[in-house]
């Protein structure tokens, strides 16, 4: 199962870094450019940024961890973004 947010903001490329480093203390998560991964347990989370924009996409194993991700994610996002108030919505998507 898949689930997607995109969320309009400036600063993406610092929130995409920040997150990544944070995660990376406990789990594989990388950020390159414009670019990130983090190897969550439960799926796989990429994230791309552009001057506008964060497009995050998580693909997890089964359905029920599918909250948990939300969660994870869109928290540790709107807790680090100290430059504006982010909107995380997610659309779900069955694969």
């Amino acid at each position: 199962m898949v689930t997607t947010s995109t969320v309009k903001t400036a600063f993406g490329e610092s929130y995409l870094k920040r997150l990544c480093r944070h995660f990376a203390h406990k789990i594989p998560a990388s950020a390159e450019g414009q670019q990130g991964k983090i190897e969550f347990p439960f799926g796989l989370c990429r994230i791309e940024v552009d001057d506008q924009e964060m497009r995050i996409r998580i693909q997890v194993d089964d359905s029920e961890n599918v909250e948990k991700a939300e969660k994870v994610v869109g928290e540790h996002l709107v807790r680090m973004a100290n430059r504006d108030e982010p909107v995380v919505v997610w659309v779900r998507q069955t694969t």
